[in-house]
């Protein structure tokens, strides 16, 4: 991808962040090389690897590649025959055993939730026999163990027995000497055993001389008597260094052999080490994985630009359904650049495998090349140098996308048949988008305005003919037009709030940006005789744009809380429809309880008369019992066996029997119908089968319902219904004998005492009419109203949840109150 691109959208910086979730030298090392893909099946296994991985920190937060080391360097050396050092073989040995873990914890995930890192986990070599040989050598603190090799742990033994020897010889000499020594103790110079002798008796010990102190008091003397003995320990040190030397360089000589497997290993470490720091970063900035594809469209929801810190105020985008060029206007620090660069930033973070800051659900196009012109620029003195660099980016763009025409243009040659490849080049370029983002901040700035919006409108005209996805800020009247006027391209604004005189970075697509200069000057105090004369050079086309776009501006807020309204409406019905449902259901288990113990406690009088009826013919012979009484007691026994019969069968028969008789044949108006999800019968009133919706009475109650959730009823049931003889139906509560409850409370003004009253009786009032949501208004002001509003809600059993209406519907003067279910 274009390499300036790249660093001008801040790429490498996101990079950088990356790299501080990783644990060792390899993965940094991968991550900062990680570039963008331009194939959409990478990208798409990219993610699928930072899911996966996230997936595993979610079940095993501690999951990781431990003391793992980049040995690479180390095992280049062993196979060039250099020899390791304990310390490095320490190394070794905990990175051989972070691959064990790390190949055994992968392996035991399930290959259906984790194929990719279960895959990853049996690609990661193993070398149990080196841990074992190191293991074997050296400790934890890169000390050679007696363990190493038998000819090193009977040298070790032999120097232990020699210095005990030696040293009981020399604690003998000191006994006898003491008077001679400068202190009755033992030390060691060059690497044997000597006695501190003072200078003037020397001539009573004989020995050899190795140092003296650094006043020349004392002498170090090795007696003569312990010469043989120190040469002896001295030959068998210099065999237990001989023998460490050859153990390092053969278990050296093997790690060597086995170098290209071991590098193999750290690089599929480093592999799973770059996917968990791609997850945690996710994790850190809440992002999530987007959906992708190679059309060229890009719907973020909630975007936010992931190097800002703060409070970070997110942007809705979208570009390519409709339309693939958008135009964003508005006033400056209002953050029409920000909204760029996240544009271009999300695309190449989610090109490289990385999560976005965004809600789920947002979906990012694939490209082959990103362009981005964006410049901070602004003195006034700079304005050649600026329009020269921007002008000189904008030429390097154009002629990319040139030479990727010519690379997707087939090869014929001749004067005709470029003509024809020309034409079919048209009409294949207005069926598809190119995988190019191109990216122009204040695009024809820095120069005359006239000539600097004539050449901005020559090259978006230039990028809008090629169908290129394309994202342009400007201040340019004449670019509103443009936008407004070419199919294929969008008006885009970011908001201003007059009355704060501060940008609410909110972006608005379809809608072209206000200048709000003569706004703000009105807002800050500056004469009206001067604004109406700029209005007046203004031109009247002008004040009109400006009126024209104030009232679209009125129009769209109006809309967007008509939208909130009848959102809140739909989640009440669809509220009480669930409660309408469970009542439903309530009944009907209540009813299917009624009839089983009626049906249980009639089998039981059934069961008691034959037992006496058993009874009586066992004693017939017995008992002076005459045929009236025995006929008697048979006519009981009938009776009750046609009262069990009358009984209706359990819930599930008697459903099967009524599913049985509704009719198949074709909806008309005026028919009985069953509606499915209450289990009440209805008359149809209307049809509408365009919409896949029929409107239904029953009872008092009017409402549509989707065709399928409809049965005609059979001509039984339909007979029963019009000679009014069908049996009693359960009578669920209406939404109308409910009482009227507001969806908002307005208390601004009120005082504390008098709100909290009246907010009490209100949410009680709102719970008992089944509501989800509601809004208490009580405005900003000091603060202290909004303060005990929020205090009191929060104590308050009825309320699940509550927080800040947004900016446009109010902001912190408004709070959205969710009540419990």
């Amino acid at each position: 991808m274009h390499e300036k691109s790249i660093q001008t959208l801040e790429y490498p910086k996101i990079l950088e962040r990356v790299a501080r979730e990783a644990s060792f030298a390899a993965s940094k090392e991968l991550v900062l090389a990680l570039q963008p893909a331009t194939s959409l099946e990478e990208v798409r296994e990219r993610q699928a690897y930072t899911s996966e991985a996230a997936r595993l920190l979610d079940l095993q937060a501690n999951a990781g590649v431990g003391p793992a080391r980049d040995i690479r360097p180390l095992l280049a050396r062993a196979a060039r025959e250099g020899v390791l050092t304990p310390s490095e073989l320490v190394e070794v040995l905990n990175t051989l055993r972070s691959a064990a873990q790390v190949a055994r914890l992968l392996e035991k995930l399930d290959p259906e939730e984790f194929p990719l890192l279960h895959t990853l986990g049996e690609a990661i070599p193993e070398r149990p026999h080196l841990i074992r040989r190191i293991e074997e050598t050296v400790n934890e603190d890169g000390e050679i163990l007696d363990s190493a090799s038998p000819l090193l742990r009977r040298l070790r033994f032999d120097i232990r027995s020699a210095t005990q020897r030696l040293q009981e010889r020399l604690r003998t000499i000191v006994n006898e000497l003491a008077p001679a020594l400068q202190e009755p103790i033992i030390t060691i110079r060059n690497e044997r055993y000597v006695v501190p002798v003072k200078v003037e008796n020397r001539n009573l010990v004989r020995g050899i001389v190795h140092d003296q102190s650094s006043s020349g008091a004392t002498l170090f003397i090795e007696p003569l008597v312990i010469v043989e003995m120190n040469n002896h320990l001295r030959q068998l040190q210099i065999e237990e260094r001989q023998e460490i030397e050859r153990i390092l360089r053969a278990l050296s000589h093997e790690i060597g052999r086995e170098a290209e497997a071991l590098t193999a290993m750290v690089e599929r470490l480093a592999e799973f080490d770059l996917h968990l720091a791609k997850a945690r970063y996710s994790r850190l900035l809440r992002c999530s994985e987007p959906r992708l594809n190679k059309e060229g469209r890009i719907d973020l929801r909630g975007a936010r630009h992931p190097l800002l810190s703060g409070r970070v105020v997110p942007i809705d985008f979208h570009i390519g359904r409709d339309f693939f060029m958008v135009v964003i206007t508005g006033p400056n620090t209002g953050g029409k650049t920000v909204a760029l660069k996240t544009v271009g930033l999300l695309t190449l973070m989610a090109q490289a495998g990385l999560h976005i800051p965004a809600e789920d659900g947002s979906e990012i196009a694939v490209f082959e090349e990103v362009f981005a012109d964006i410049g901070d620029e602004q003195s006034i003195e700079q304005n050649l140098s600026t329009f020269s660099s921007h002008l000189s980016r904008i030429i390097e763009i154009v002629r990319q996308i040139e030479a990727w025409e010519e690379r997707s243009r087939p090869a014929i040659r001749g004067e005709r048949a470029h003509e024809l490849v020309r034409v079919s080049q048209r009409t294949e370029t207005s069926q598809q988008v190119p995988p190019i983002l191109v990216l122009l901040d204040e695009v024809g700035a820095g120069t005359d305005p006239s000539e600097g919006s004539a050449l901005a409108r020559a090259i978006l005209s230039f990028l809008l003919e090629r169908r290129i996805t394309t994202v342009a800020t400007t201040h340019y009247t004449e670019l509103k037009a443009f936008a407004h006027e070419q199919p294929g391209a969008v008006n885009a604004s970011v908001e201003f709030d007059i009355e704060t005189l501060s940008p609410t970075y909110h972006l608005s697509i379809g809608l072209p940006g206000r200048s709000n200069a003569l706004a703000i000057a009105s807002r800050l105090g500056l004469d009206e005789r001067i604004i109406e004369r700029a209005r007046e050079f203004l031109g009247s086309a002008g004040v009109r744009m400006e009126t024209l776009l104030e009232g679209l501006q009125s129009e769209r807020k109006a809309v967007a809380d008509e939208r909130f309204r009848l959102s809140m409406e739909r989640a009440e019905a669809e509220h009480q429809r669930r409660q309408l449902e469970e009542e439903r259901r309530r009944l009907e288990r209540e009813r299917v309880r009624i009839l089983n113990e009626a049906r249980a406690r009639a089998r039981r009088e059934v069961e008691e008369v034959q037992a006496q009826l058993a009874r009586i013919k066992l004693d017939v012979h017995r008992v002076n019992l005459t045929r009236e009484r025995l006929e008697q007691a048979r006519r009981q026994v009938r009776q009750l066996d046609e009262q069990l019969e009358l009984l209706p069968e359990p819930a599930q028969g008697q459903r099967q029997e009524e599913e049985a008789e509704l009719s198949e044949g074709p909806l008309q108006v005026g028919d009985l119908v069953r509606v499915l999800p209450f289990g009440q019968n209805a008359e149809l009133v209307s049809l509408a089968p365009e919409r896949g919706e029929a409107e239904v009475q029953m009872g008092s109650l009017r409402f549509r319902v989707p065709l399928e959730n409809l049965r005609r009823l059979g001509g039984r049931q339909a007979a029963e219904r019009q000679s009014g003889s069908r049996s009693p139906a359960i009578v669920l509560p209406r939404v109308e004998d409910r009482a009227a409850v507001s969806m908002q409370l307005d208390i601004r003004g009120w005082r504390v005492e008098e709100a909290l009253e009246q907010l009490e009786s209100y949410l009680n009032d709102a719970a008992l009419a089944g509501l989800a949501a509601v809004r208490i208004v009580h405005g900003k002001g000091t603060g202290a109203l909004r303060s005990a509003v929020r205090e009191h809600l929060a104590k308050h059993p009825l309320v699940k949840s509550y927080q800040s209406a947004p900016a446009r519907e109010g902001g912190d003067g408004v709070t959205i109150v969710s009540l419990s279910a």
